[in-house]
C-alpha cells in the first residue's frame, strides 16, 4: 500500500570528497518533532565521512533543510534470501563462491527481466556487458542510466560524464532498519541499498545493478520489481564499484521527469 506521510520532516544530506573525487555520501530523514536529534544524526554523518576507507576528505558538505512537500511512503521491495549463497533461477543453482559464478547469476537475473520487455538475446548481452563495464570502471558520483535500446541516457543531455544521477531525499523507517539489523546476513549498507532499490523500482526503473565503491566490500545486488537480490562476490577485493539503472525507451521530457523524481521526490521506505 502506498500512502503519503502528513508529518513534517527534515532532510540531512552528507557528501564528502577529496580533490573533487567522491568519497562518501549518506542521507537521513528526521521528523520535525524529533528536531532535538538533528545534532546527533549530523554527527553520525560527519563521522561516516571522516572514517571511510576511500580516504580522508578535504571537503565535507552537510545540508539540513525542511522538506516542503509530502513524503511518499511505500513498502520495501521483496528481499530475496539466497540460502547458503546459492541463487536459483528456473531450478538451476548458481553458487556465489566467486566473481565468475556470481556474475553468471546476475546476468541471468537481468536477462530474464529484459526479455519480459521484448529484448532479444544479442541486445540483452550488450546491455549487461555495458552495465558491468560502467560499474567496473567506477568513479561516477551517481548512477548511469541505460535505455533498453542500448542508449546511455544520463550523458545524452549532460556533458559531465562522471556525474550520473543521485537518488536523494530518501530513508527507511526505524522498524525496517531494526528488521534488517537483526538479520546477521545484512549490514548497514543493506539498509541504504534496499531504500534506494525500492524507490527506483517504484519510479519505473526496469532493473538496477549495483556494486559498492568500497574496495573491501564485494557484495552487490540486482533489483527489479521481483525483489532485491543480494549477490556476494559480485566483484573482487580492491575493485571499485558503481550503479546502473536500466529503463524503457524514454524521450527527453520523460527522462528529465524521471531524474527530477529520483533526485528530489521524498520517499520513506517501510
Amino acid at each position: 500500500m502506498k500512502e503519503e506521510d502528513e508529518q513534517e520532516y527534515y532532510s540531512l544530506k552528507m557528501r564528502a570528497s577529496n580533490e573533487k573525487k567522491h568519497i562518501s555520501g549518506a542521507e537521513r530523514l528526521l521528523k520535525v518533532e524529533k528536531v532535538e536529534n538533528i545534532e546527533e544524526v549530523a554527527s553520525e554523518l560527519v563521522s561516516r565521512a571522516l572514517n571511510h576507507e576511500n580516504g580522508i576528505p578535504d571537503f565535507i558538505s552537510l545540508k539540513v533543510e525542511k522538506i516542503n512537500q509530502k513524503i511518499k511512503k511505500i513498502p520495501h521491495i521483496p528481499i530475496v534470501y539466497n540460502k547458503d549463497n546459492i541463487g536459483i533461477i528456473c531450478e538451476k543453482n548458481y553458487e556465489m563462491s566467486n566473481k565468475t559464478n556470481s556474475r553468471n547469476y546476475c546476468r541471468e537475473l537481468l536477462k530474464n527481466k529484459f526479455k519480459e520487455f521484448g529484448v532479444n538475446d544479442v541486445l540483452c548481452e550488450f546491455l549487461i556487458k555495458l552495465g558491468f563495464e560502467i560499474i567496473d570502471e567506477g568513479g561516477m558520483r551517481g548512477a548511469a542510466i541505460i535505455s533498453l535500446d542500448g542508449s546511455r541516457l544520463d550523458i545524452a543531455f549532460n556533458d559531465d560524464v562522471d556525474k550520473g544521477v543521485r537518488v536523494k531525499n530518501i530513508d527507511t523507517d526505524d522498524n525496517l532498519k531494526e528488521k534488517i539489523r537483526k538479520n546477521d546476513l545484512y549490514t548497514e549498507r543493506t539498509i541504504d541499498a534496499i531504500a534506494i532499490a525500492s524507490k527506483v523500482i517504484d519510479l519505473g526503473i526496469v532493473a538496477e545493478l549495483c556494486t559498492s565503491d568500497n574496495p573491501s566490500y564485494t557484495t552487490g545486488y540486482v533489483a527489479t520489481e521481483d525483489g532485491y537480490f543480494r549477490i556476494k562476490n559480485l566483484k573482487e577485493l580492491g575493485e571499485t564499484g558503481g550503479r546502473v539503472f536500466y529503463v524503457t525507451n524514454l524521450n527527453e521530457q520523460s527522462l528529465k521527469e524521471l531524474i527530477d523524481n529520483l533526485e528530489n521526490k521524498p520517499y520513506l521506505i517501510y
